[in-house]
């Protein structure tokens, strides 16, 4: 299992000149994030994730219907995703489509102003967002496991107890 990435980390990552490495490595680090809140989740294996036949449409399919993931990061992580698919898959990808799908990509918040002249900078901040927007949702089930682990060992320590407490109160009967 791949280890959370800070933000600074992804940022620094994304600072790449080379649009193809900017549009595949993005969508990379925003799967990765969708693999492990799939395992956390649903404890689906990661061999099972990491099979060429579990795509990124129906891992998508799999958080939208149990409504972990919705509205402008569903929409966004789509777009990410056609973004990537085409530098994947074209050696020359329609510029003005993918254009438009970066004029597409939400903030997930206060739009920043938008320093300098960087291309793809909106693109850059979205993945950004979305990331940590995923990483959020991964955490809180990260937090939920442990505490549901910390709820186990409190029953056992509970149940034992009750036993232990049972076992004397039956000695004293005798």
């Amino acid at each position: 299992m791949q280890k959370t990435l800070s933000i600074s980390e992804l940022s620094k990552i994304l600072e790449t000149t080379n649009e193809r490495d900017l549009f595949i490595v993005g969508h990379i680090y925003i799967e990765n994030t969708i693999d492990r809140i799939l395992e956390k989740r649903f404890n689906i294996p990661s061999k099972s994730i990491d099979s060429t036949r579990f795509t990124t449409d129906l891992k998508m399919d799999i958080l939208s219907e149990s409504g972990l993931i919705k509205g402008n990061i569903k929409k966004n992580i789509g777009l990410i995703n056609s973004i990537r698919t085409r530098y994947a898959h074209k050696l020359e990808p329609n510029e003005q489509r993918i254009g438009n799908w970066i004029r597409e990509l939400d903030y997930l918040g206060t739009a920043p102003k938008l320093g300098g002249n960087k291309k793809f900078e909106k693109y850059r901040l979205c993945v950004i967002k979305t990331y940590a927007a995923l990483d959020r949702i991964k955490n809180r089930w990260e937090r939920m496991d442990d505490e549901s682990e910390r709820i186990g060992e409190i029953k056992q320590y509970i149940d034992s107890t009750i036993a232990e407490i049972d076992g004397h109160t039956e000695n004293m009967e005798k």
